[in-house]
């Protein structure tokens, strides 16, 4: 089983989630990214998630607004279950963080 995350946006409410995989998941306001995030304030090429040896880490890619958790912005963070993140009017729940390890062996 591979991390999770839930996206929901403060007006709308709207609920998406993602697995995410081994590697760079992408996410901004571009609608080539992997997690399109549709508002002005989020960057085109906001941020990306990065999944490696059963470690989750997000990362700013120089955002014009940020990326914030609990409230403080960050540039690059690892990410355990529970976090949360803010980019602009949405919050990202990190629903699960890290690959199991026989998941890992297979």
């Amino acid at each position: 089983m591979f991390p999770e995350i839930v996206v929901t946006h403060e007006a709308s409410m709207m609920l998406r989630s993602y697995t995410l995989q081994e590697g760079f998941t992408t996410f901004g306001r571009y609608t080539d990214s992997e997690i399109c995030l549709d508002d002005p304030t989020v960057s085109r090429d906001h941020g990306a998630f990065l999944l490696r040896s059963g470690v989750l880490v997000v990362e700013d890619h120089q955002s014009s607004n940020g990326i914030f958790m609990n409230g403080v912005r960050i540039r690059r963070r690892v990410l355990f279950q529970g976090d949360r993140l803010t980019v602009g009017p949405f919050e990202i729940y990190v629903k699960q963080a890290t690959v199991p390890s026989q998941d890992l062996a297979a």
